[in-house]
């Protein structure tokens, strides 16, 4: 009898990956993985992109490779895709792109978002989409693309999730939906009744809901050609419409039970809690869908392990191994440096929402170290967990913090340092793809054979204790953290 599997697409901003699970188990396939690399393009005024076919072409190599590598004794049963969220591309009516996949980190739009801060009511903004009004999301880049580049504009008949255009490209343009999750990340829908808002479609002159595609859960099937036939054990199996990946985060680190928080430190970060109903929007945090029966509450940094990768390549750090490197970094006492860090080398999102926010190190002597220099930032990152710890606990004021993501797994000293600062404890968890798994979670929920909530919980690979005596060293220098923080942006 075969294996019966479900194939998961992880779709990030840093890569593509394909994964196997066992439909009735939930465990990953030995073996059957297959990632790509990719980097979207910086340009110097603020952008970022990626290129929307060289997606579709990943996903197809991605997904036969796994296939292979799984093996013709197993049987697919359905396929599920986690997705960057907050990402558009533009199309004609014939579906081919005008423009690149304008990723959740360009920040051309500033200039439109701060008018938008003095034209409209922003707090009726967030409570109706969920979202802050922010470069990060969707509106204010639709705005600045009518703006800038009016004749792509027009050519533009439909704008697109990266996961809705491969859809496209599959399943053709007529037949691309868009999942509730992917569409509450927007900052274009009215959450609660699962539509696209009229309101702030309006924001942007000309915008209509059928420059959007319609919303809903179903599945689709059959693959259209050439893709079929590089794809035919999949050409005719349910393909469902993709998902945020904080989302499916959650989901595949085992994070939706009540009082469950994610705590992920990948390129990025974020503090996420499932919740059964809507609740207010936190100052500062957002609120989105999963689906019609689960919200996603937190707040997501722009810098986690991205600070760490730029600590790696600019400082002269000593040459050991990583976990020599790591055991160096958490041996040192907490704040003896005595540095004050403002670690925002990308800008920030929750719970600040500055674009214009820069790095800043305060306190450098002869004296400081590189290794010195790099711990301060890994504090510095966990004092903007806190903040929006703080923010969330209105929502989840107690509860167990669950660690994930590649950075955090990879480092007990930021794990440590995170569970002094919180004064929570943190369990790690041994997935770091949490993202594919939760995609694999959600369809095979949909599919009948499991709740998501009672499918097995990940093994722990670590319990960080708070370290009670670090509270008051770590109250103080936090203290001092935000003092430079309002200082130096002071109408926050």
């Amino acid at each position: 009898m075969k294996k019966q599997i479900l194939l998961a697409l992880d779709i990030g901003t840093s890569s593509t990956r394909a994964v196997a699970y066992d439909a009735h188990t939930a465990e990953a396939i030995p073996g059957a993985v297959y990632a790509i690399d990719h980097q979207p393009e910086a340009t110097p005024d603020g952008g970022s992109t990626l290129s929307p076919d060289a997606l579709v072409s990943e996903v197809i190599r991605c997904l036969g490779e796994t296939l292979d590598r799984a093996g013709s004794s197993c049987e697919p049963l359905g396929v599920g895709m986690s997705c960057f969220w907050h990402s558009f591309v533009g199309v004609d009516e014939a579906g081919e792109p005008h423009t690149p996949v304008l990723v959740w980190a360009d920040r051309r739009s500033a200039p439109q978002v701060t008018r938008l801060r003095h034209t409209i009511d922003v707090a009726a903004y967030t409570d109706t989409t969920g979202c802050q009004l922010h470069t990060s999301y969707a509106l204010g880049r639709l705005l600045w693309l009518q703006e800038t580049q009016p004749d792509i504009w027009r050519r533009c008949h439909r704008f697109l999730s990266p996961a809705e255009y491969i859809f496209s490209r599959l399943f053709g343009l007529e037949r691309t939906t868009c999942s509730l999750c992917m569409a509450s990340g927007t900052g274009l829908c009215q959450e609660k009744a699962g539509i696209w808002d009229l309101p702030t479609l309006a924001l942007v002159p000309g915008l209509t809901v059928d420059h959007l595609s319609p919303i809903h859960d179903a599945p689709v099937r059959g693959i259209r050609s050439p893709y079929r036939e590089r794809l035919p054990r999949l050409a005719d199996l349910p393909w469902f419409p993709g998902l945020g990946d904080g989302a499916c985060s959650n989901i595949g680190c085992g994070a939706t039970r009540p009082g469950t928080i994610a705590l992920m430190i990948g390129t990025s970060g974020a503090l996420r809690a499932v919740v059964p109903a809507a609740p207010a929007v936190a100052p500062g945090l957002w609120r989105y869908l999963i689906d019609s029966d689960r919200w996603l509450v937190g707040g997501a940094l722009s810098n986690g392990g991205a600070v760490w990768a730029w600590l790696r390549a600019t400082l002269n750090l000593p040459g050991l191994s990583d976990n020599a490197l790591d055991n160096a970094l958490g041996a040192l006492t907490p704040d003896a440096h005595r540095l004050t860090v403002l670690p925002f080398l990308y800008g920030e999102r929750a719970p600040l929402w500055r674009d214009d926010a820069t790095a800043v190190i305060v306190g450098l002597q002869g004296s400081t170290t590189p290794l010195d220099i790099a711990r301060a930032h890994m504090e510095a990152v966990a004092y903007r967990f806190a903040a929006v710890r703080d923010a969330l606990r209105t929502v989840v004021p107690s509860g167990r913090v669950l660690g994930t993501g590649a950075a955090l797994v990879k480092s007990a000293a930021w794990g440590q340092i995170l569970a002094d600062v919180l004064q929570e404890e943190i369990d790690v968890a041994a997935e770091t793809q949490a993202s594919a798994r939760g995609a694999a979670l959600w369809v095979r929920e949909k599919l009948g054979l499991g709740a998501i909530e009672m499918a097995a919980p990940l093994p722990v690979i670590a319990q960080m204790q708070p370290d009670l005596p670090t509270r008051d060293i770590y109250t103080a220098a936090r203290t001092r953290h935000e003092a430079l923080l309002s200082m130096l942006i002071p109408d926050l």
